[in-house]
């Protein structure tokens, strides 16, 4: 004699509607971080009439620019909790590597190089563009909280990184591990000089002290660019050449072990960051 044996029913997990937007939201957020940045550093040259020397460092909108930045991080981090068993694992690694990061600038810079840079650029590579944005960008706010970097320079320091380790992520793997850390090497040492130029912007257009150097709200943008060339030939190339050689040094000494270590952990964890 047949028993029909009834197979209990699974009713189907309901996600929340915000739940289900979650990805198109965290793409938007960051887009409006990285044009925050974008917007932070440039906007003297768009509006030259609101510079004054007043407002040097940024003294007047950079807390301003830091809140709004820090918000986005949050609701950044709040969606990778929300996004199910992907997000808290997230959420726990850019915690661990973001630790790393404060635990490698504790020793302080040499001339311009920081061990950090290269948390930044191994995981910015190894799990893509928008890991090594917001690891970048978290990872310097919290040192700048434990290590009393905090002032108008810390918002304009969390983009730059961020942005450092969003071009790591956007580089090809190449054919094998030697292309792949001769890729990063290079971009190393790129990183190094182009992340000086762009902090360099955070304050020269409030140097109004009068040196052929300085920028200038009535010349044009060519003349301006060769100020700024000059300014950061004199003030902070043989500077930045320390971050860019240290860089490049330590991506070809442990550069392979920390990709396979992350590599691997990524695919126990069975993240697939982007």
């Amino acid at each position: 004699m047949n028993v029909a044996v009834e197979t209990p029913r699974v009713d189907p997990v309901v996600r929340p509607p915000w739940l289900a937007r979650a990805p198109r939201v965290r793409t938007g957020l960051l887009v409006v971080a990285n044009l925050l940045g974008l917007a932070a550093f440039f906007w003297p040259f768009v509006v030259p009439s609101l510079v004054r020397a007043s407002d040097e460092n940024h003294g007047g909108d950079g807390p301003w620019i830091l809140v709004a930045l820090a918000a986005i991080l949050l609701a950044l981090l709040f969606l990778e909790l929300g996004r199910g068993g992907l997000g808290p694992k997230t959420v726990a690694l850019l915690g661990v590597l973001g630790a790393a990061m404060v635990a490698l600038r504790l020793p302080g810079f040499v001339a311009g190089f920081s061990a950090m840079f290269i948390v930044v650029l191994i995981a910015g590579n190894a799990f893509g563009p928008s890991f090594g944005f917001l690891l970048g960008a978290v990872g310097t706010f919290a040192s700048g909280l434990f290590l009393g970097g905090l002032g108008p320079w810390l918002p304009f320091q969390m983009v730059a990184v961020g942005w450092v380790g969003a071009g790591a992520g956007l580089l090809p793997h190449g054919n094998g591990w030697t292309a792949r850390i001769a890729w990063l090497a290079g971009y190393g040492i790129a990183s190094g000089y182009a992340f000086g130029m762009i902090m360099g912007l955070w304050f020269w257009p409030f140097l109004t002290d009068g040196s052929p150097l300085a920028w200038s709200p009535t010349a044009g943008a060519a003349m301006n660019l060769r100020h700024y060339l000059a300014f950061y030939a004199v003030d902070a190339f043989v500077w930045d050449s320390f971050r860019a050689v240290g860089n490049a040094v330590l991506v070809v000494v442990v550069g392979r072990p920390l990709l396979g270590a992350l590599d691997r952990a990524a695919r126990r964890m069975r993240l697939d960051v982007i």
